[in-house]
């Protein structure tokens, strides 16, 4: 059995042509009726799209741990600076409210039990100074 490389596309071509019943200049006119156009699925391109915007709004890790870093250090700068402040015997009362706003921030994502205490021992140290604060300024 002897096998033979593949055969040139143009002799192909022609053979084809040919039985369908083709002009001898290569050229026969199409006879069937044209198909009709199928269905348009839209919602493929569309679901897509929103997929792509869904990932776009989601934050990633790297995002989010980097804002949680940011946050850390500037709350442990507010921290320094009340704890210099306890020590001078001045306490900033616009450091004590920053500190506490950002305590607040957000703070329901957290579901760490530690974290949790860790920020409430904060809050209630803010509030203790602010409100010996209040009544060193009352009397």
């Amino acid at each position: 059995m002897k096998v033979d490389g593949p055969r040139p596309i143009d002799n192909l071509r022609t053979h084809r042509a040919r039985s369908a019943g083709a002009s001898p200049g290569g050229f026969a006119p199409e006879t069937a009726e044209p198909r009709a156009a199928g269905a348009v699925s839209s919602s493929v391109s569309i679901t897509s799209v929103d997929a792509l915007i869904a990932l776009q709004e989601v934050p990633s890790a790297v995002t989010g741990r980097a804002k949680g870093v940011r946050r850390g250090r500037d709350m442990l700068d507010l921290l320094d600076e009340v704890r210099d402040g306890l020590l001078s015997g001045c306490v900033s009362r616009a450091t004590l409210q920053r500190l506490l706003m950002l305590v607040n921030v957000k703070r329901e994502e957290f579901v760490d039990p530690g974290l949790q205490s860790v920020l409430d021992d904060i809050e209630l140290r803010a509030r203790v100074e602010l409100a010996k604060l209040n009544f060193a300024g009352a009397n």
